[in-house]
C-alpha cells in the first residue's frame, strides 16, 4: 500500500499530540494502527463527552478556590500551591527529533512557594487496575506537557500529578439526587528522556511506504482490516 504524495501535506503527518505520542509507550502499541490513523484519520470516538465536561468542572472548582480564598482547594491536598496559571494554554513546538510539531494542552499548571511549577492532569475515573494499564500513556503525556511548558517559560516544572476524581458511591440525599466525588492524587516520575526516541519512532513508522506489521495482540482497527480483506476478496 503506497503512500500518496497528497497525504504528506496533511497535518496528521506533521503534528502529534502529547497523548498520541504516549500510545507508543504502551506494551501493546500497534504500529499498523498508528500508521492507519495518521494516513487515513482516526475512527470516531466512542467515549461520551460527559467526561470532558466533568474534567472542566473540576478545573473550574480549583480556579475558583484561588479566586475566592487565594489557596488551593482542600480536595487537591496541595497546600504548598500559591497560584494557578490563568487561561487555557495550548503549547505547540517544532521538534527536531522526527520532524514533528508536538502539541499539548495541560489541564492545569500551578505555581509553588519555591517558584517552581506543578503540572496537573485531571481524570474523571476510579483509580483501578485498568487505570494502571494506561499509566505508560499518561507518563509520556505529562512529561511532554512539562517539556513544552518549560520552553514557554514555566520553569522549572518540579512535579507531575494525575488527579483522579472518582464518584462517591454513598449518595448524600436520596430524594434530591446529589453525586459527590473524592480524589486520588498520583505523582508521576519526571523523565523527559522519554520523548526523543518516541518521536523518532513515530516518524519512522509514518514514513514507511507500506503498512507496518501489526502487534500480535492488537485489539484496534487493524485486526478488523485483517478479517475484512479476505472476506471481501
Amino acid at each position: 500500500m503506497e503512500i500518496k504524495d497528497n497525504f504528506m501535506k496533511q497535518d496528521n503527518l506533521r503534528v502529534i499530540s502529547a497523548k498520541d505520542l504516549g500510545k507508543l509507550n504502551m506494551p501493546d502499541f500497534c504500529p499498523r494502527c498508528f500508521w492507519l490513523e495518521r494516513h487515513l484519520g482516526k475512527s470516531p470516538s466512542v467515549f461520551p463527552g460527559i467526561f470532558s465536561t466533568l474534567d472542566a468542572i473540576t478545573k473550574r472548582s480549583a480556579h475558583r478556590s484561588f479566586e475566592q480564598r487565594n489557596q488551593a482547594p482542600d480536595w487537591l491536598g496541595m497546600p504548598e500551591l500559591i497560584d494557578v496559571v490563568d487561561g487555557d494554554i495550548c503549547f505547540k513546538l517544532p521538534m527536531k527529533q522526527g520532524d514533528w510539531i508536538l502539541v499539548g494542552k495541560p489541564d492545569d499548571i500551578f505555581k509553588v512557594k519555591d517558584n517552581s511549577y506543578y503540572m496537573i492532569d485531571y481524570k474523571t475515573a476510579k483509580f483501578t487496575g485498568r487505570q494502571d494499564e494506561l499509566l505508560p500513556i499518561y507518563q509520556v503525556q505529562l512529561n511532554a506537557y512539562a517539556y513544552l511548558a518549560e520552553q514557554y517559560g514555566f520553569k522549572p516544572i518540579s512535579k507531575l500529578f494525575l488527579v483522579y476524581c472518582q464518584p462517591n458511591e454513598n449518595i448524600k440525599n436520596d430524594i434530591d439526587f446529589e453525586l459527590g466525588f473524592e480524589t486520588f492524587v498520583l505523582e508521576l516520575e519526571i523523565d523527559k528522556d522519554l520523548l526523543p526516541n518516541l518521536l523518532e519512532e513515530a516518524r519512522q513508522i509514518v514514513d514507511q511506504k507500506e503498512l507496518p506489521q501489526a502487534h500480535p495482540k492488537c485489539k484496534g482497527i487493524c485486526q478488523w482490516t485483517e478479517k475484512a480483506i479476505p472476506t471481501f476478496n
